[in-house]
């Protein structure tokens, strides 16, 4: 629930997909289910103000690369880039797919995105031909992030796919593209979300049934990797109740993490020593989103009724044409929560499980 510091943000008309900062910290963008990218930029003092931008379906990806310039790509197979210094958009591509992952590599200048067809595109949004590759993956990209050189991709079937970066933009071919580390992931199910840790060691990885893995690039560090439960809910008669994990995100300079799900809760967990370190209030309804601005100063968090950016076209036109205006989505919302650069410690901590798979 929001707090005396808490910025609520003006609501979007449907589910939000996807929250990014700029890196400067002074914008936030929010990707919606009601086909708009909303970029709210961010007072020190805690006001805003927003610029809307129109798709022509849902938008359920954004990121930034600088602070005036934001992508987005949806269900409307268009990738965009926006000026928020003149408002113009530019189509850098259409897709053959619907657009479900973004993410900006500031170590290469490159922009990479991921389409429900299985495709990984690499592009150079400079130039008058911006897409550099187009890869095709054995399976959907559920889920992706960029730490340094790597960029991490979740999969379907259980795959993990680990690609430098740097090569990524001179492969013209599968064979080129060939990931630097093929993985199982250490989750028994779909993986939901997937974030790089800040100190480029590794990522955490969350899935459909209540877990999260803490994974490391390096082989000699595979056995410090674990996987452990969290948002379970027992109810009355004792019964375990997993809720999926959706959104995971790293603090930028504390390299610990917020994990949020269907509970209605996010947790923040410190994957060194293996323990949460805080629980913030509930919110209303299903956290779906969350992102901590660059200067660790604020935790954006959405919350709605927890669709996923991985739906196609199909089945939102299907979704489209049972919903009713009463029954649209629940209550959903923006809230920015401050936060400290200083470590927090939860008055007793709660110690996390070291098994892999339990």
């Amino acid at each position: 629930m929001p707090e005396s510091t808490d910025i609520s943000l003006p609501l979007p008309a449907d589910t939000i997909a996807s929250l990014a900062f700029s890196p400067d910290s002074s914008r936030l963008a929010v990707a919606s289910w009601d086909s708009t990218l909303t970029v709210h930029e961010i007072d020190p003092s805690g006001s805003s103000s927003s610029q809307i931008f129109k798709h022509e379906a849902p938008v359920l990806a954004a990121c930034f690369s600088t602070s005036t310039e934001v992508f987005s790509g949806g269900i409307d197979h268009h990738l965009r880039s926006w000026d928020l210094e003149t408002g113009s958009p530019t189509v850098l591509d259409v897709t053959e797919a619907e657009i479900n992952q973004l993410s900006w590599a500031s170590s290469s200048n490159v922009l990479l995105a991921t389409t429900l067809s299985s495709q990984l595109n690499t592009y150079d949004p400079r130039l008058s031909s911006p897409l550099l590759s187009s890869l095709r993956l054995p399976q959907k990209t559920v889920a992706m992030d960029t730490s340094g050189n790597n960029l991490v991709l979740a999969l379907g079937e259980r795959m993990v796919y680990v690609y430098d970066v740097r090569k990524l933009g001179s492969a013209v071919s599968n064979t080129e593209g060939e990931p630097e580390q093929r993985r199982e992931s250490a989750l028994k199910f779909l993986t939901r979300s997937l974030a790089c840790m800040t100190d480029g060691k590794g990522w955490a990885s969350s899935s459909i049934d209540g877990r999260i893995a803490v994974e490391y690039f390096a082989p000699e560090d595979q056995a410090q990797k674990y996987a452990y439960k969290a948002h379970r809910v027992t109810s009355s008669d004792k019964t375990d109740h997993a809720h999926p994990i959706s959104a995971l995100a790293f603090h930028p300079t504390l390299n610990t993490f917020a994990s949020a799900g269907s509970d209605h809760s996010v947790s923040i967990w410190d994957h060194v020593s293996k323990r949460r370190v805080k629980q913030l209030a509930h919110f209303p309804n299903a956290v779906s989103s969350l992102a901590f601005s660059p200067d660790g100063s604020w935790l954006a968090v959405g919350y709605g009724d927890g669709l996923g950016e991985n739906m196609d076209e199909q089945t939102w036109s299907a979704r489209q044409s049972a919903r009713t205006e009463e029954s649209s989505c629940g209550e959903r919302g923006v809230i920015l929560k401050r936060q400290s650069n200083e470590k927090e410690r939860e008055k007793k901590p709660r110690p996390v499980a070291h098994r892999v798979g339990e």
